[in-house]
């Protein structure tokens, strides 16, 4: 299994996938891999593996990547016992995972009038029940595993998120 594998999830728009294109650009050069469904990036120098797509799109990251990605995903932590392998986003972010996954948890948290303005910003149209449904999946995942909760409702608890994560990564 893999050295270290570092889970971030959150709600939708609590800010995973800009957080992740951020901490991206610090491992600068990448190199782009595929194994099956699982793509990504990665970071030679430092043996980390951030899994999925990051282009320019409101959704990014493992949302971009196929809803049958988690088997094989977990056939790649054991083909690469030494490696680090970061992702963000729902395709990996479940229980059946981390059933199955010892995974390093870190929970994106913001509040309702952030959320709300966030999805406005990006316009999106993820409906109530999606977003609700999220909700609960989140909750449930922090009621049945060890988390870090990171706040990210101000632009100074999202340099914290960063640099917290990003010393996690680096351990």
């Amino acid at each position: 299994m893999a050295q270290r594998i570092i889970a971030i999830g959150g709600e939708p728009a609590a800010g995973k996938s800009t957080m992740m294109k951020r901490i991206i650009k610090q491992h600068m050069p990448l190199k782009t891999f595929s194994y099956g469904l699982v793509k990504g990036l990665y970071s030679e120098e430092h043996n980390i593996y951030f899994i999925g797509i990051y282009d320019n799109s409101v959704f990014c990251g493992t949302d971009k990547l196929s809803m049958a990605v988690q088997p094989v995903f977990i056939k790649l932590l054991s083909k690469i016992p030494d490696a680090t392998f970061v992702f963000e986003g729902d395709r990996l972010f479940n229980q059946s995972l981390f059933d199955q996954v010892k995974c390093e948890i870190y929970v994106l948290e913001v509040n309702d009038q952030v959320l709300k303005a966030r999805h406005e910003k990006r316009n999106d149209n993820q409906t109530e029940q999606f977003k609700r449904a999220k909700r609960t999946k989140v909750q449930n995942i922090k009621d049945n595993n060890n988390f870090t909760l990171l706040p990210n409702n101000t632009e100074e608890q999202t340099e914290e998120c960063y640099k917290t994560i990003l010393k996690a990564i680096r351990q």
